[in-house]
């Protein structure tokens, strides 16, 4: 049993949501995350009072206020919005453009970026078939890693759009930009040296983009976008076009609001562990829509390979005392965990 339903699920990955739904077909058992009447009674998620953080006023003379802002975001949520980041929002539009186009796309175009089923990460495709027992997630996407560039693997970048490539790397430059002052600002709102953080993901910390394509669903009472959980990353920034977002807070699904021209920035685990737990780490989904196609860029911050953290020392002491112990490359336990539908957190603490 176990075994035919692994090989459908491969079945299905190695096809792409886009491409069903052109066909008219309807989700099959894999994708179903929950009984009919179980949605029936599912509360309506509000829209979350996510704080916004003007990352104009991190980087001027006069910040301690809006530190103070980004430290209670950060403990009390887990994620923040990211206004005045320097970003032109015509560049906004041009990367949620030219990722449009990328899956506007045929399926032949497509598909000469494709990656394997079963294990390969990067490319274009489904995430790589989880474990028996966990659904399937309704979209497809393109994932590459942009920093640094001995990490990159050219077969996986489109040449079409023509315009995406140059794009892309315009977007990393500012990613780089934007990681730098907020891992700095963040240090800062703990009374930590600046570069602490900075020099916990190293100098070879790596950035991988995720353009993620969601198609409309004809069932969004029963099928998700994408499976909840929290990133093993250090963060994850995120440009979204339409809602779609959700975390948990409270044990109640918050529907994360667009905020124009936003980054939305959100903690991963490996920075509550550099945190010892002060910042959180937010489980979060994506549902999905009957009407809208949606679309999202999500950037992961990840520490350097072979690079071991942990709780920094400023932050570890007799009221709070070490809550995790120093791991390296924790991104792998996270994913062997997500593939089962469990979080690999608990695995760092002391």
């Amino acid at each position: 049993m176990a075994s035919s339903s692994n090989t459908l699920a491969e079945v299905l990955l190695s096809r792409r949501v886009q491409e069903m739904v052109v066909n008219g077909e309807q989700p099959v058992s894999l994708y179903i995350c929950r009984d009919e009447k179980d949605a029936q009674n599912a509360p309506i998620s509000p829209l979350a009072p996510i704080p916004i953080i003007d990352l104009s006023l991190l980087s001027s003379s006069s910040t301690e206020e809006e530190l103070q802002k980004l430290k209670s975001a950060l403990c009390c949520w887990g994620c923040f919005q990211a206004i005045n980041h320097g970003i032109p929002s015509s560049f906004l539009d041009e990367i949620q453009q030219v990722t449009r186009e990328f899956f506007r796309q045929s399926m032949e175009e497509k598909k000469k970026y494709s990656k394997g089923v079963v294990e390969e990460m990067e490319g274009y495709g489904g995430d790589p078939s989880p474990e028996q027992g966990q659904f399937l997630d309704w979209q497809d996407r393109l994932l590459l890693t942009v920093y640094p560039h001995d990490l990159r693997v050219p077969k996986f970048w489109p040449q079409n759009p023509q315009s995406f490539s140059e794009i892309l790397e315009s977007y990393t430059c500012k990613m780089r930009m934007v990681t730098k002052l907020v891992s700095k600002s963040m240090a800062k709102s703990l009374h930590l040296e600046e570069n602490c953080f900075l020099e916990q993901f190293g100098e070879g910390a790596t950035l991988q983009a995720r353009f993620n394509h969601y198609p409309c669903c004809q069932r969004p009472d029963i099928v998700l976008g994408l499976k909840p959980h929290s990133d093993g990353t250090g963060y994850t920034i995120i440009l979204q076009d339409i809602e779609g977002l959700q975390i948990l807070q409270n044990q109640q699904w918050l529907t994360v609001p667009t905020v124009p021209n936003a980054l939305f920035i959100l903690m991963g685990d490996q920075m509550e562990i550099m945190t010892n737990g002060i910042f959180r780490s937010p489980v979060h989904r994506v549902i999905t829509n009957k009407e809208k196609v949606r679309t999202s860029i999500a950037v992961f911050y990840t520490p350097e390979k072979n690079k071991e953290i942990g709780p920094q020392d400023g932050l570890v002491n007799e009221e709070r005392p070490r809550l995790f112990k120093n791991v390296k490359d924790y991104e792998i336990i996270h994913w062997e965990h997500y593939q089962r539908g469990m979080r690999a957190l608990h695995t760092a603490q002391v």
